[in-house]
């Protein structure tokens, strides 16, 4: 420490005393607790909170005030807020005093807290059997209080309900009932029972509603299902019902007698509507339409069309064969193949040879046994070639198309012996014809070969006539033909 030197270092070391003393003002407030904790039975704890205000560099009396219009009660500094006094879920006391023209405060709040309601709560009960199964009503039962059960003999006879699950023997279930108690009503609501445990020695001891099962090996089941299989035999519906049946004997879908089936034998054989399979024989009895693939058995008395591809095929074809689609290479006996159209011949060809085209034909004969004597065209209905029409007899129908037509003609003639054809009922054209040089009576013939374009709705028509070209004859008194035969035939190409 330095030497005291001069006056005012003696003034400051004589002062008494040597420091000023702090002159900070506060007010502070205190609760006896944080909160009003409330029990279920509406109780709280504690019945009121004090709070106390501290004064700090100052005096005087401390004014209190409480949110809510809630009730306080003081002595001097301390006020008491009873629980039956608040207002409200929580409430702020406020203290305040005024010193030297300035105000202070301080607060603190308080809440209640309630307890929560005393919810429900499991219970459950056990009881063991040696029934098969046990009821399901009544669905639900109530008994009164937490520690009851059901009564005696509830859901089967000779049941006991127990809290706890009882020891049970070979042949015994343990059936389990699970409860709700209520504490607002004092009563256990019990519901059905269900099987918890059992023990059997063969699996057949159980009748149960399985819901989803993962197995291994299932060995001489039966399965059914639907209003038309009720129980387990191999046999159609009799009720006119529909569903399934899966056993040894077989598989079986649906209804005959709704034209709705499958059957699967147990030897493998398939039978459905219009379709079999029998010893490995398919059958088609129905339509094969728009099918595709390839075929390598049997198609016998097919109906309808078959548009896939006969590759290969083997067997017997005895059905109908329409429009078909790629290669056949089987035995096509008493088939019926349709020739041709309206526009063109039906060609069969087997790559690498030569192709045949079948072409639809056309004749007729027309016989004269009379003799005429007529500059004329003589002519019958049996050497009328129709275009396609149906009420005309089917060999002397005609297509569409370029039509080759040839006539052979013989006859017993004195001069001369034409042949002529007319289309449409048109005027007659000469077509060729022969004089007979002898004089008398003597045989003559003539042949001709004629392309025509027929189109719908066309005729064609073929005559003959004892003249020449020009109607007309060396001996016009000699116009006769005896014994006249042509034979006209007409082919497609």
């Amino acid at each position: 420490m330095s030497a005291i030197v001069g006056e005012r270092d003696r003034l400051i070391m004589s002062t008494v005393p040597r420091f000023a003393p702090a002159n900070d003002r506060v007010l502070l407030l205190a609760a006896t607790a944080q909160a009003f904790k409330v029990a279920a039975t509406t109780i709280a704890a504690p019945a009121s909170i004090d709070f106390t205000a501290g004064l700090v560099n100052m005096q005087g009396q401390v004014a209190f005030t409480a949110s809510n219009a809630s009730v306080l009660t003081r002595v001097g500094n301390v006020a008491s807020l009873a629980y039956a006094g608040m207002v409200g879920d929580s409430v702020t006391i406020t203290a305040t005093i005024v010193a030297d023209g300035l105000t202070y405060t301080a607060s603190q709040t308080v809440s209640k807290i309630f307890d929560g309601v005393t919810g429900n709560s499991a219970r459950v009960a056990y009881s063991k059997t040696t029934l098969l199964s046990l009821a399901s009503a009544p669905a639900t039962l109530s008994t009164q209080g937490d520690a009851s059960f059901p009564p005696i003999d509830t859901w089967g006879a000779g049941t006991v309900w127990e809290g706890s699950p009882p020891l049970f023997g070979a042949g015994e279930s343990l059936y389990r009932s699970d409860g709700i108690f209520n504490p607002a009503s004092g009563t256990t609501k019990w519901a059905a029972p269900y099987l918890n445990a059992l023990k059997v020695g063969q699996l057949s001891a159980i009748s149960a509603d399985l819901g989803k099962v993962t197995a291994g090996d299932i060995y001489s089941a039966t399965l059914h299902g639907g209003s038309g299989y009720p129980n387990n035999a191999y046999a159609w519906p009799s009720n006119g019902g529909s569903g399934f049946h899966l056993s040894e004997s077989g598989l079986l879908f649906g209804n005959p007698g709704l034209g709705k089936y499958v059957q699967i034998d147990a030897a493998g054989n398939i039978y459905a509507p219009g379709f079999s399979i029998i010893n490995g024989r398919a059958v088609f009895s129905g339509n094969l339409d728009s099918v595709d693939g390839s075929f390598t058995g049997e198609l016998k008395a097919a109906k309808g069309s078959f548009a896939g591809v006969l590759d290969a095929a083997k067997g017997k074809f005895s059905g109908e064969l329409d429009a078909v689609k790629g290669t056949f290479s089987g035995d096509l006996s008493s088939a019926r193949v349709s020739v041709g159209t309206a526009s063109a011949a039906t060609a069969f060809f087997e790559p690498g040879y030569p192709s045949i085209s079948l072409q639809s034909s056309a004749s007729g004969v027309f016989v004269e046994a009379s003799s005429l004597n007529s500059a004329a065209v003589f002519t019958n209905l049996e050497v009328l070639f129709k275009h396609n029409a149906p009420g005309w007899p089917a060999a002397l129908r005609i297509r569409s198309g370029r039509v080759f037509f040839s006539i052979v003609c013989t006859a017993v003639v004195d001069d001369q012996l034409s042949i002529w054809y007319r289309i449409n009922s048109g005027n007659w054209l000469w077509l060729s014809g022969v004089q007979e040089r002898q004089d008398g009576d003597a045989p003559a013939a003539t042949v001709y070969g004629l392309t025509l374009d027929i189109n719908v709705g066309d005729t064609v028509q073929f005559g003959v006539s004892g003249t020449n070209a020009y109607l007309t004859a060396a001996n016009m008194g000699k116009l006769y033909v005896k014994q006249c035969q042509a034979i006209v035939i007409a082919r497609n190409f």
